[in-house]
């Protein structure tokens, strides 16, 4: 299940990601039928330029970023990312977008409310970051605003956040 959503103040520097985490006690063949996809500005469709298939393996208790630059998630953080999608989808949102996690076209895990833009309501997380709450353990194909943690630039949490120090890849405040 996702468990941030990055939209850094500085991302034309840093780029942005989106962090999942397997929960679980096996690992995960990602190229087995799971998909993500974003919904931009209100949309009720997908864009469907962010439909992209996952591949590799995310371990049992481990994390996959998921990057819009892989080169610019390096230099910011040291770290590499597990799959680069480029710019203009999932992993390039300007934090007012729906995301969701999808296994074999059906919803496991959602972000923000479809059709809705995400402005000024509890799923911006513009020029900052949506971190899941620790509470929130598990996937939920329906969005709940409580089970997550927003900063934004909206004044929302602690405000806008700057890469790297206001960010935490392949970290996560509810793993054991």
């Amino acid at each position: 299940f996702m468990t941030e959503l990055t939209d850094p103040q500085n991302s034309n520097d840093a780029g942005r990601y989106v962090e999942l985490y397997n929960s679980g006690d096996s690992d995960v063949d990602l190229s087995t039928g799971w998909k993500i996809q974003r919904w931009t500005n209100g949309n009720a469709d997908p864009t469907s330029s962010s439909i992209k298939d996952l591949t590799g393996t995310i371990a049992a208790g481990g994390f996959y970023i998921i990057c819009n630059d892989a080169d610019k998630y390096t230099a910011t953080y040291g770290l590499t990312c597990d799959q680069d999608i480029g710019t203009g989808g999932f992993a390039d949102s300007n934090g007012d977008d729906n995301m969701a996690l999808l296994l074999n076209d059906v919803i496991v895990d959602m972000f923000g409310v479809t059709g809705e833009d995400g402005s000024g309501t509890g799923h911006e997380f513009e020029d900052g970051r949506a971190e899941r709450a620790e509470s929130n353990a598990t996937a939920s194909a329906t969005w709940d605003e409580a089970g997550w943690n927003i900063d934004n630039d909206s004044g929302g949490g602690d405000g806008n956040q700057y890469a790297p120090e206001g960010f935490d890849p392949g970290a996560w405040i509810g793993a054991g």
